[in-house]
């Protein structure tokens, strides 16, 4: 299989790298740096110009770009993968979306007899590099079987969702119930730290208590050590948080918890927007006058 990869941000670079580990010959397309993709010519990947010449040369090309109007040029602009890829074709698109306007692009490329398959991925930088992602696919079934050797290259929980945009419900699910979560451990940590308990005391309560959770264990380390280094920017999941409340008002699902924490991210955003997204306790902790720092 010739895969094309546009994409080499935090999550894309090492997804590629892992395909290359595998034996696959990668066709680079550069999307806004060059320098990825020439870091990955010294392991044997091939760079082009222009999204079409990746098309005319691959069978199935990965995308993982930050937002929908970006996995559109990619795919439908003058030089496009669109106006180069075969027919049977496949475009697999790994980037967080509004679900409706995945499902269009899927439409659009049926008319070409191009497949589409949404597979949004989680696990961060760490597990991107690591192999060890979360992938969940929307689209045909065959198509997603026919894929699905490959998708083991990059992760190691693959579920298929079902049609076109079920990969995408099913991120939308899991980034409104993570930033919810990181908002009611800020929440939490305040209240008590703030009555005066130390925050390493605390963390060895919460983790073994009904309040433990993965996520528990993933961010409160990193506010004992003050440490806000991205990790998923604050700023996307903004992003996200604003496609799952547009989803929900368009699917008519309530999304009353979504929209009160899409709030308080926006408020972060402007001073945490380049932090990890855990950095929307950096508000609850300037709002107390506490600190999660075990160093202070």
């Amino acid at each position: 299989m010739k895969i094309g990869f546009i994409g080499l941000g935090a999550m894309g670079l090492p997804m590629a790298e892992n395909l290359i580990k595998a034996g696959h010959r990668l066709n680079l397309g550069y999307h806004h740096n060059r320098q990825p993709a020439e870091r990955l010519s010294g392991q044997g990947a091939v760079i082009y110009q222009s999204y079409q010449e990746v098309g005319f040369n691959s069978d199935t090309v990965f995308l993982c770009v930050p937002d929908a109007p970006q996995v559109e040029e990619c795919i439908f602009s003058e030089d496009g993968l669109a106006s180069a890829l075969k027919k049977g074709s496949t475009i697999i698109d790994t980037s967080t979306i509004d679900l409706t306007l995945s499902q269009g692009f899927a439409a659009k490329l049926s008319e070409k007899n191009i497949n589409f398959l949404d597979a949004p991925i989680s696990g961060g930088p760490g597990g991107a590099a690591a192999g060890t992602l979360a992938i969940m696919v929307g689209g045909k079934e065959a198509i997603f079987k026919q894929h699905e050797e490959v998708f083991k290259n990059i992760g190691k929980t693959i579920v298929y969702c079902g049609e076109n945009g079920m990969g995408l419900a099913a991120k939308m699910a899991n980034n409104l119930i993570a930033a919810t979560t990181v908002v009611a451990i800020a929440e939490g940590i305040s209240l008590a730290v703030r009555a005066g308990i130390n925050p390493v005391k605390l963390f060895a309560v919460l983790q073994n208590a009904t309040a433990n959770s993965t996520i528990l264990n993933n961010m409160f380390p990193r506010f004992l050590e003050d440490n806000y280094d991205p990790g998923f920017k604050l700023s996307l999941m903004v992003k996200d948080l604003n496609i799952i409340t547009s989803v929900g008002k368009r699917l008519g699902s309530p999304t009353m918890l979504g929209s009160l924490v899409e709030q308080l991210y926006n408020i972060a955003k402007e001073e945490h927007g380049d932090e990890d997204f855990g950095a929307i306790s950096r508000l609850y902790q300037e709002l107390a006058q506490v600190s999660f720092s075990k160093r202070d």
